[in-house]
């Protein structure tokens, strides 16, 4: 699965977090209670394995992130058109 940087920060927003800094391409994202920040690479194309690992940071599972993606994506079904 593929996701746009812009994509997993609202993801992010939704679950709570807020934008702590950005370092170089590199999008920090923090909540009250979690362990370590999410780092987000501020790329269009973001490989599974970020995806996955930021998964694990937020505490949420893949059909948890799906549907906070297809929220995030307007309600659309497929991969984003651009």
């Amino acid at each position: 699965m593929r996701v746009d940087w812009r994509e997993l920060e609202k993801i992010c927003l939704l679950l709570g977090c807020e934008r702590a800094r950005i370092k170089g391409d590199h999008l920090v994202m923090t909540r009250p209670g979690m362990a370590r920040p999410v780092v987000i690479k501020m790329d269009s194309e973001l490989g599974e394995d970020i995806v996955r690992t930021n998964m694990q940071t937020l505490g949420i599972d893949r059909k948890q992130f799906e549907k906070l993606l297809n929220q995030v994506r307007g309600g659309r079904g497929g991969r984003r058109k651009g």
